[in-house]
C-alpha cells in the first residue's frame, strides 16, 4: 500500500479503513450520498458517514490529479488510471449522440480496484501450457472474481522469466498497470505491453511489431473471436481469460469456434478460492483436477 500516495485523495475514514485492510482489499466503492463500501478477501462492509455527490466529484477530481477535462476520453469509457497504474471504474450521467458516448457529466459512483501481485500464484497453470519446449494455448475461466487477471499476471512472469517472449495486449490496463507506458507490476523481462488500446487492435500491434511467442489478453468477449483467431492461426501461442462457471459453459458459448484444432487447446476452470484450479480439460479429451499443492 505504500505507493499508494493518491490514498490522501479520499476520505480520512476511507482511507484509514484502506490502509488497515492493506493486502486484503480488494475494491473500494465510493457513492454519492452513500457510505463508501470496502471489499476485502473476508467480505465487504460500510463505513459510517455517507458521502455527498459533490464529495465525490472532488474526490475524484483529485484523483485525476486536477486533469478531469485532459481525462475524457478515459471516462467515456467508464474508468480512468491512477497515479500507480490502478484502474477506477466510473458510473453516472453519460452525455451520448447517436448512440456513440462522447463524455461522462455527472460521476455518481467510483470502484477503485486494488491490482495483485501474487508471486507463484500461475506456476500450475504454466506447468499446463508450457509442459516442455513448445506453448500450448488455453483459456483461464471462472466467475468474476476469482483471480484469472492475477494469474495471468502471473504466468506473463513467468513465461517471460523462462525465455519466452510475452506480448500482453492491456485494453483495461488491470495486467500490467502501466504509467506511462512502462508497466508498474511484475509481467517478466521479456514482457511488451500494447496498454489501452482495444484488445484487436493491441494483438495485432503486437504480432506486427514485437514478435511475441505467447499473447496473453483478459476478460475475451464476442467482438474478440476474429482478433484471436488471427493470432492463433499465425503460430503465436495464446493465454486468455473469460467469465464461465463450468467448462460446459465455455464449450456452449461464444468462445467455442476459438477451441480444439489451431485454436485453445486447454481449458483452465478456476474455483473455490481466488487463484486456486479446480480443474482443467484438454481438448483432445484428457482432464484432470488440481490440488495447488
Amino acid at each position: 500500500m505504500a505507493k499508494r500516495k493518491w490514498l490522501r485523495c479520499l476520505p480520512e475514514d476511507a482511507a484509514d479503513a484502506a490502509r488497515r485492510a492493506k493486502e486484503t482489499l480488494t475494491e473500494l466503492r465510493l457513492r454519492a450520498d452513500r457510505p463508501a463500501q470496502l471489499c476485502t478477501a473476508d467480505g465487504d462492509r460500510f463505513l459510517d458517514a455517507p458521502i455527498s455527490a459533490q464529495e465525490l466529484r472532488g474526490i475524484a477530481v483529485r484523483l485525476m490529479e486536477h486533469s478531469y477535462y485532459a481525462r475524457e476520453d478515459e471516462l467515456a469509457q467508464g474508468f480512468f488510471t491512477l497515479s500507480d497504474g490502478s484502474r477506477a471504474g466510473v458510473s453516472g450521467t453519460y452525455v451520448s449522440r447517436g448512440g456513440e458516448v462522447l463524455s461522462l457529466r455527472e460521476i455518481g459512483s467510483l470502484c477503485i480496484r486494488f491490482a495483485r501481485e501474487m508471486p507463484g500464484c500461475a506456476q500450475k497453470l504454466t506447468e499446463l501450457i508450457a509442459p516442455g519446449e513448445n506453448l500450448r494455448s488455453a483459456l483461464v475461466v471462472s466467475p468474476p472474481g476469482l483471480g484469472k487477471t492475477t494469474m495471468l499476471r502471473d504466468a506473463a512472469r513467468l513465461l517471460s522469466e523462462a525465455g519466452w517472449n510475452v506480448g500482453i495486449a492491456d485494453e483495461r490496463h488491470e495486467l500490467a498497470a502501466c504509467l506511462r507506458g512502462v508497466p508498474t507490476l511484475n509481467v517478466g523481462p521479456r514482457t511488451d505491453v500494447a496498454d489501452g488500446c482495444p484488445k484487436a487492435q493491441g494483438m495485432e500491434r503486437l504480432l506486427r511489431s514485437m514478435a511475441p511467442d505467447v499473447l496473453i489478453t483478459d476478460e475475451l468477449g464476442p467482438e474478440d473471436v476474429k482478433a484471436v483467431a488471427l493470432a492463433l492461426h499465425r503460430g503465436v501461442a495464446m493465454l486468455a481469460s473469460c467469465h464461465a462457471r463450468t467448462v460446459d459453459e465455455v464449450l456452449r458459448g461464444f468462445a467455442g469456434p476459438m477451441l480444439g484444432v489451431g485454436g485453445f487447446e486447454r481449458i483452465v476452470l478456476l474455483g473455490g478460492v481466488p487463484g486456486h484450479i479446480a480443474e482443467w480439460r484438454d481438448l483432445s479429451g484428457e482432464a484432470g483436477k488440481c490440488a495447488n499443492d
